[in-house]
């Protein structure tokens, strides 16, 4: 018997549900009637046992019984590659320091220049640093 485009598409959600890749539901979402309807972007409630329906209810009730796909996990640690990610995330570490270093000292620039009486430049918004262009302080 050949299936009707509705049970196909609700077949298709079931096959997102079960690769973990839904595109509706929030993954994780357990596998049931209610779910693969609404994956399909039909409502609730609309998988029933009636004619037609017999063969999506059953690969649904067995997909139910297989346990999810779990992500593969490392097998073994590569010690170069360990090393490397221990290099990377110190360089980052020392680019985020440097770069808050520089938008510290362009922040008590633009002070003395203001203080000065000269035009400071407007880039852009710099968050979580605040210029008091009333200051005093001179950072040299």
């Amino acid at each position: 018997m050949k299936e009707s485009g509705t049970v196909q598409e609700y077949l298709a959600a079931l096959e997102r549900l079960k690769k973990g890749v839904p595109t509706i539901v929030p993954k994780g979402s357990p596998i049931n009637k209610d779910q693969v309807a609404l994956e399909a972007g039909r409502k609730r409630g609309t998988i029933r046992n009636r004619p037609g329906f017999e063969k999506l209810i059953a690969e649904i009730e067995s997909a139910v019984e297989q346990p999810p796909p779990t992500k593969k996990k490392r097998l073994h640690n590569n010690p170069n590659q360990t090393a490397e990610i221990e290099r990377l995330q110190r360089d980052l570490d020392v680019a985020r320091s440097r770069y808050m270093s520089l938008l510290y000292l362009n922040a008590e620039m633009a002070k003395v220049i203001r203080k000065l009486g000269g035009d400071v430049p407007q880039f852009g918004v710099v968050t979580d640093i605040q210029v008091d262009p009333n200051s005093t302080d001179i950072p040299y």
